[in-house]
């Protein structure tokens, strides 16, 4: 199958399960990979034959900014879903990294990564 990514996309938000997370905006940073069959598109050279990259952002950046939430989870499931409704896509995989989480251990970030439909 096809895929169409946006990788690396940072997008302020106040997401968190302690309230000073939800004070204060931090950069999330997603990776959104979306399966459909591209031929249609490559022999048409036409916009309307496959997703528009803006349009995606667009509304990833609407989904992720509409409502503070506690799970990483549960933003991804919003996103994963609003993906399916709008676009003929038959699989979307996202992976939400949050680098700055509240944990006083040394690491890079954390990573949830959903695949949906499973």
């Amino acid at each position: 199958m096809d895929k169409i990514r946006i990788l690396n996309l940072k997008i302020p938000g106040r997401h968190g399960v302690y309230d000073f997370e939800k004070d204060h905006d931090q950069i999330f940073e997603l990776d959104v990979e979306m399966h459909k069959q591209l031929s249609g598109a490559g022999e048409s050279d036409n916009l309307e034959d496959t997703v528009n990259y803006d349009d995606a952002v667009a509304l990833i950046t609407t989904v992720f900014s509409t409502k503070c939430y506690s799970l990483l989870e549960a933003l991804g499931e919003a996103i994963c879903s609003k993906l399916l409704s709008e676009y003929p896509i038959e699989k979307v995989i996202i992976k939400i990294r949050k680098p700055n989480a509240p944990i006083i251990e040394k690491f890079d970030t954390v990573e949830v990564e959903l695949v949906r439909p499973v």
